[in-house]
């Protein structure tokens, strides 16, 4: 079989996952907002969390697979300049910027359809409700993305170290 082939089956088999992925995830949702019960979705929950898992698991011996992508698709500079590092903290951002507009929208969701009340901080005692809400949506998302930023670099640049150091091991010449 030709690299050609291998690709074709490779890029079927991540469609199917991909898929199946979605479905388990839009399964889940919608058992959940029916029967509002948490533990009716329990097998959902557990092949959302192991397909990333063994992917992880069987992808941990190939430092580049798990160099962060940029929001391209192609990895993340690993070089130590200035230009490299600017671009990883950029992509670093935008990852967060994303994933916390994700989460936003997903509390409004929560919080319209399945919870059916908002909840908001008491410190915000002196506005009116629908202010108190934005503030208290507004706080959420910036926390929300000061803290995915923050892990998003850390777990970004132990990944670019680790491979880096493989790299090194490999193009070492004494041994």
């Amino acid at each position: 079989m030709d690299e050609r082939s291998q690709l074709f089956i490779v890029r079927g088999m991540a469609i199917t996952l991909a898929l199946v992925y979605i479905f388990f995830f839009v399964s889940g949702i919608w058992k959940y907002v029916s029967t509002k019960d948490i533990t009716s979705i329990t097998w959902e929950i557990i092949f959302i969390v192991m397909i990333p898992a063994s992917i992880l698991w069987f992808a941990r011996k190939d430092e580049s697979l798990l160099i962060p992508k940029m929001i391209t698709g192609e990895n993340v500079p690993t070089t130590v300049d200035r230009e490299s590092k600017k671009k990883r903290k950029t992509n670093y951002f935008l990852n967060s910027l994303g994933f916390a507009t994700f989460v936003l929208i997903f509390t409004i969701l929560d919080s319209l359809f399945i919870q059916d009340e908002w909840f908001y901080f008491t410190f915000f005692s002196q506005l009116s409700d629908q202010l108190k809400i934005i503030a208290t949506l507004t706080v959420e998302f910036i926390v929300g993305l000061i803290v995915f930023y923050i892990v998003n670099y850390v777990w970004g640049e132990l990944s670019v170290r680790k491979y880096k150091r493989k790299l090194d091991v490999l193009e070492d010449p004494d041994e």
